[in-house]
């Protein structure tokens, strides 16, 4: 989570074998609609699968995105998102962070949540896109997601 935080200051478009003036490729690639997320528990494995009912989206290294959690509650969740490596390919490989925060918790999920509306979170992320379609692999601490998105 740390590293997360320290990596904040990479340009959006940063990624290895993209050269700068393909800045509006990297853009593209870094756009989308989030069209599904299903989440695993680091402490409870065999729960298998959450469904979560999420929609958002990212544009030019921003994200926003509603989803239900995993207390059956609506959550609200919004921050910054950058890439750290990116391989193209016929399958584009992807490397990246998001830090932001995250409504909808109380106490059952963390302490501090009894005291604030507001979360922060940072997740390690990795992707895979082909053409318009893409799936994401988030890593948050306690949770595991998979994200499914489309490109405009």
């Amino acid at each position: 989570m740390l590293l997360a935080f320290a990596l904040v200051g990479v340009p959006a478009t940063a990624s290895a074998g993209v050269p700068d003036d393909d800045h509006a490729v990297v853009e593209a690639l870094r756009t989308r609609f989030y069209v599904g997320m299903w989440t695993s528990h680091v402490r409870d494995p065999a729960r298998g699968l959450d469904g979560n009912a999420m929609v958002g989206g990212s544009y030019r290294g921003f994200f926003g995105a509603t989803f239900v959690n995993s207390y059956g509650d609506r959550a609200l969740a919004a921050g910054i998102q950058r890439g750290i490596t990116q391989a193209n390919r016929s399958v584009t490989t992807s490397l990246g962070y998001r830090v932001g925060l995250v409504t909808g918790y109380d106490e059952r999920f963390l302490p501090i949540a009894a005291h604030t509306p507001l979360i922060p979170f940072a997740q390690i992320v990795g992707g895979l896109d082909h053409r318009r379609f893409g799936a994401e692999l988030a890593y948050a601490g306690l949770t595991a997601s998979v994200l499914l998105s489309v490109k405009p």
